[in-house]
C-alpha cells in the first residue's frame, strides 16, 4: 500500500520530501569483483553544521562530493543509534531537501556514497535543533568577478563575496551547468575567497552558501562566467563534464536527458533516448557515438520531438549521447550507457511449476487440478529497479526463491511525471509517459522482472492502477484531463470520458504485449497469477455501487482480452453500514466495516467477474490497538474469507502489515495471523514485506529484512515455514 509509506513518518508529526531521490538502497550491500582500488571514503557533511539550532523548512542537507560515488544514501532520525529512520532515501547529487519539520526537535543525520555493487562508509553522525518559529535564511552576496565576466582560458581566477556574521565557513561550488548536477568544484574554507588556476572550458557557473549553526542558510544566487580561447576540457585539471564543442555562451539552454540513465549498464541493443523539451523548440540535433569525443558518431541527425529510437546496436559496447536544441549553440552534456553483453536468443524454459495458469474454482485456487495455497509478499517497487538498480531485484528474487515464495505482488504501472517520486526525480521508470505514450525501456524492466521470476517459479499479481499519488495512479490520469484538484478525486476519474479511455488503452497494451524476455504475451503468460483492477480504490462518502459498477466494467473489459487470468478489485476490504455478515461484536471499533469511503467488500466480491476476494489489514490504521489487534485480525480475516466462500471464491489477504521495527510486536502480530491462517487453511496472503537487504527495509514498519537490513533472521525462520506449512496443505 503505497499511502502507508508515509504513515511511520507522519505519525511523530514529520515528513521529509527531497529533491533528487528515489526508494532506498541498501547501505550493507557487499563488495563484489573485489574492489579495492576505486572504493569509496566517508562523506564530510557541510551543513547544517553539526549542532545548529534554530533551523526551519525547508532545510537543505549538504555534503562533499565523494569522487566515483554515482548517488548518495541519507538517513535522518531522531535517535542518535538510527533505531528509528525517519528517512532513508538516495540522493543523485549533494544535497537532500526537507520539509516541513517539528518545531524544536533534535535530528540526527549520516550519508553514505553508493556506486554500481558498492556502497561506501557512512560519514560522521551530526545533529541540528528545529526552531520553534519561522526564520529567514541566511545567503551570501556575490561579489567578483561580475556575473557574465569573460576571461581568457588558463587565467587564474579569484572569486570573491561579502562576508557573513556568525559564518563558521562557506561552501562554494563551481559547475559547466547551472543546475549544478555536475559539480566541477565543491570546496567548504574559511575565508570569503577562493583563488582557481588554469580552468578549461567556456562557460561556468558559482554559488555560495554560509555555514551557519544559529539560523538556516542557503545558496546564493547563481552567477556565470566564460572562457575564450583554445582551452580543451578533455585535458587539463578540470574535473567538470565535457560542454561540448559549441558551447559559446548563448540564449537556449542546454537540454537536460531523461533516460537511459547516465552511466547504466546491461541495457538492450534496442532502446530510447528521452530529454526534455525546451519551450519553443521543435527540432534536435541527436549525437551517438562509441566515444566521449563523438568523432565518426554513429548517428547524427536531426528530429523532432524529445524522444529518439536506437535498434541495432553492438552487444557489450559502452555508448555517449548528447543532445543540441535547432537553433541553439551549447550541447547537453554526454552521457553514456552500457549494453548488455549478449542478446538471449532462446526462449528460457520455465520451471514446470508455473507453467500452467492459476484458475478460481469452487472456492479454491487450482493449478493443474490441484489446490493451491500460497503465503507471498509485496515488492511493488521491482520494475522501477531494474532500471535503478539491478542488483536489488536480483537480491530480492533469490530470496524469495530461499524463502519459497510463489506469488509476489506488484505494480504494473508507473504513470506520468506530475505526481508521486516522478514529479521529484525524472529518472524514475516511468512507463506511461503521456495519455497513450509508453516508454519501451521501463517496459523491458518490467519484462525482465517477470522472466527473472518465472526462472524461480515465482508468479506475479500484477495492479494496474493506483488510488494513491507515488507512481502516479489515478492522480496522473486527472491531472492530464485538467483536474482542478486531482489527488484522489476518484468522482472526477470514474466520470471524466479521457481517464477512462486513457486507462482501458493501457489495460489493452499491457495485456496484448509480448514479453522481450519470454517471446509470450501478458495475456497468455502463466507466470501472472492475476490482475488488480487498483489498488486500494476508494470513492469517499459515495454510493459503493458506482465503484461497484466500474469494477464489473473493467473486469469485463479485462477478460474480453485476457480469459486466461484471474481478476480481482485490489481493494482494502472496507464495507458500508455495518453489514450483518460482520461479526460486529469481535471489534472494538466497527471503522473498517462502515467506513464510507464509497466501497463495499461484498458488493465487490458477489460480483461475476471478480475471481475471488482481495482485502488489506493494518491493525493502527484500521483503529485497533495493541490489546484489541488480535481479536479483531481473526475476525477480519474469517468474516472476509467466508463472504468470498458464500460467493463460491477464494480469498486472499493480499496486504498485511504492522508499524514496527524487527520488536516482539511484529513477532506477536505475524504469528499469531501465520497460527490462524494455517489453522483455517487460508487460500492466499502477501505481506507488506519481505526485502532482502536495506532497501525498502525501514519503507515502512513490519518488513521482514534478510538477510541484509536488520538481518531479522529468527522472523525470516518463521515466515518460511510458514510458507511451507501453507504450501503442504494444498
Amino acid at each position: 500500500m503505497i499511502s502507508r509509506l508515509m504513515l511511520p513518518i507522519l505519525g511523530i508529526g514529520m515528513m521529509l520530501m527531497f529533491v533528487q531521490c528515489d526508494d532506498i538502497s541498501s547501505p550493507d550491500v557487499p563488495k563484489t569483483n573485489e574492489e579495492t582500488k576505486d572504493e569509496l571514503s566517508a562523506p564530510e557533511l557541510i551543513s547544517p553544521v553539526n549542532g545548529a539550532e534554530n533551523q526551519t523548512a525547508p532545510l537543505e542537507l549538504k555534503w562533499k562530493q565523494i569522487r566515483g560515488a554515482k548517488e548518495y544514501h541519507v538517513q535522518v532520525s531522531e535517535s542518535e543509534d538510527f533505531a528509528d529512520v525517519l528517512v532513508d532515501s538516495i540522493s543523485a547529487g549533494t544535497s537532500l531537501t526537507t520539509e516541513p519539520l517539528t518545531t524544536e526537535t533534535n535530528y540526527f543525520w549520516r550519508v553514505s556514497p553508493m556506486k554500481k555493487n558498492y556502497t561506501g562508509p557512512w560519514s560522521e553522525v551530526w545533529q541540528f535543533t528545529s526552531t520553534d518559529e519561522d526564520q529567514e535564511r541566511i545567503s551570501v552576496e556575490l561579489q567578483s568577478p561580475e556575473s557574465g565576466t569573460e576571461f581568457n582560458t588558463g587565467e587564474d581566477l579569484t572569486f570573491e563575496w561579502e562576508i557573513v556574521e556568525d559564518a563558521e565557513g562557506y561552501h562554494y561550488q563551481l559547475s559547466a551547468d547551472s543546475s549544478f548536477s555536475e559539480i566541477a568544484i565543491d570546496s567548504v574554507m574559511a575565508s570569503n575567497s577562493i583563488e582557481l588556476e588554469e580552468l578549461n572550458g567556456s562557460k561556468y557557473f558559482w554559488r555560495v552558501s554560509p555555514t551557519i549553526s544559529s539560523a538556516p542558510s542557503g545558496w546564493s544566487d547563481t552567477w556565470n562566467f566564460t572562457l575564450s580561447g583554445d582551452g580543451d576540457d578533455s585535458e587539463g585539471d578540470n574535473p567538470g563534464p565535457n560542454p561540448g564543442p559549441d558551447s559559446d555562451p548563448d540564449p537556449t539552454p542546454a537540454v537536460t536527458h531523461i533516460s537511459p540513465s547516465n552511466g547504466v549498464e546491461d541495457r538492450s541493443t534496442s532502446l530510447t533516448l528521452e530529454w526534455k523539451g525546451i519551450s519553443g523548440v521543435e527540432e534536435y540535433k541527436v549525437q551517438v557515438s562509441d566515444n566521449s569525443d563523438f568523432e565518426d558518431p554513429i548517428v547524427d541527425k536531426t528530429e523532432e520531438g524529445t524522444t529518439y529510437e536506437l535498434e541495432d546496436l553492438k552487444d557489450d559496447q559502452m555508448y555517449y549521447w548528447r543532445i543540441l536544441p535547432a537553433g541553439g549553440e551549447k550541447w547537453s552534456d554526454f552521457w553514456s550507457f552500457h549494453t548488455k553483453a549478449e542478446e538471449v536468443d532462446e526462449t528460457p524454459t520455465p520451471p514446470e511449476n508455473n507453467t500452467d495458469f492459476v484458475t478460481a474454482e469452487n472456492g479454491n485456487f487450482v493449478v493443474n487440478g490441484e489446490v493451491f495455497r500460497f503465503a507471498g509478499t509485496n515488492a511493488y517497487y521491482l520494475p522501477n529497479y531494474e532500471k535503478m538498480d539491478e542488483g536489488v531485484v536480483d537480491r530480492a528474487m533469490n530470496v524469495f526463491e530461499e524463502a519459497g515464495v510463489s506469488v509476489v505482488r506488484m505494480w504494473g504501472f508507473y504513470d506520468g511525471y506530475d505526481c508521486g517520486y516522478s514529479s521529484s526525480n525524472p529518472e524514475e521508470n516511468v512507463i506511461q509517459t503521456s495519455p497513450g505514450e509508453y516508454n519501451e525501456e521501463a517496459l523491458r524492466d518490467l519484462d525482465r522482472v517477470i522472466a527473472k521470476g518465472k526462472e524461480r517459479g515465482i508468479r506475479f499479481n500484477l495492479a494496474l492502477l493506483n488510488y494513491w499519488d507515488q507512481l502516479g495512479g489515478i492522480c496522473q490520469y486527472n491531472t492530464w484531463a485538467g483536474a482542478s484538484n486531482p489527488s484522489g478525486n476518484m468522482d472526477f476519474f470514474l466520470n471524466n470520458s479521457d481517464t477512462q479511455k486513457w486507462f482501458k488503452e493501457y489495460i489493452s497494451m499491457l495485456l496484448n504485449r509480448v514479453n522481450t524476455e519470454t517471446g509470450i504475451a501478458y495475456k497468455d503468460e502463466p507466470a501472472i497469477f492475476s490482475w488488480h483492477i487498483i489498488n486500494e480504490g476508494r470513492n469517499t462518502g459515495a454510493d459503493p455501487e458506482i465503484l461497484r459498477d466500474w469494477y464489473q466494467e473493467m473486469a469485463q473489459y479485462i477478460k474480453a482480452i485476457d480469459p486466461n487470468h484471474m481478476v480481482s478489485t485490489g481493494e482494502e476490504g472496507f464495507d458500508n453500514g455495518t453489514p450483518s455478515q460482520y461479526s460486529t461484536d469481535q471489534y472494538s471499533n466497527t471503522y473498517p466495516i462502515r467506513a464510507n469511503e464509497g466501497t463495499s467488500y461484498i458488493l465487490n466480491t458477489a460480483i461475476p467477474e471478480i475471481d475471488y476476494g482481495s482485502s488489506h489489514w493494518y491493525a493502527p490504521d484500521f483503529g485497533f490497538n495493541e490489546q484489541s489487534m488480535y481479536q479483531a485480525q481473526h475476525a477480519w480475516v474469517k468474516d472476509h474469507s467466508e463472504i468470498a466462500a458464500s460467493e463460491g471464491k477464494p480469498f486472499v489477504l493480499s496486504e498485511y502489515g504492522f508499524p514496527g521495527w524487527g520488536d516482539s510486536r511484529v513477532d506477536n502480530m505475524y504469528d499469531d495471523f501465520w497460527s490462524l491462517a494455517e489453522e483455517i487453511e487460508l487460500d492466499g496472503s502477501m505481506i507488506w514485506q519481505l526485502t532482502a537487504d536495506e532497501t525498502k527495509c525501514y519503507e515502512f514498519g513490519g518488513n521482514i529484512c534478510y538477510p541484509g537490513g536488520r538481518n531479522d533472521t529468527d522472523l525470516f525462520n518463521r515466515f518460511t515455514s510458514h510458507i511451507q506449512a501453507m504450501s503442504n496443505s494444498r
